[in-house]
């Protein structure tokens, strides 16, 4: 749906949370699904969205995680912040 929106000229911010957030992980051997999504997100971002992934209280459980390149870390704040200034919201 995200590239599809870009597609026809509307920006994307593209918020990650809960199990969606382990999407954006930089992983040294990813799976085939992995990767799938990787290259999604990539293209995504190709397209001119903004990928953010919110909630990462259960990555410094879990250690030191990295993120793929381009995604960026915000709070709900910024989720709010962003719509409240947008004209479209969709959430899935």
């Amino acid at each position: 749906m995200a590239a599809a929106a870009l597609a026809d000229g509307i920006l994307v911010s593209l918020f990650l949370s809960e199990e969606a957030a382990s999407l954006a992980l930089h992983l040294e051997n990813p799976g085939d699904r992995q990767r799938v999504h990787h290259d999604l997100l990539a293209e995504i971002q190709e397209l001119g969205a903004e990928i953010y992934v919110i909630g990462l209280d259960w990555m410094h459980a879990v250690g030191s995680l990295t993120l793929i390149p381009g995604v960026k870390v915000a709070s709900m704040k910024t989720l709010v912040r962003q719509m409240r200034l947008s004209d479209q919201v969709v959430a899935l």
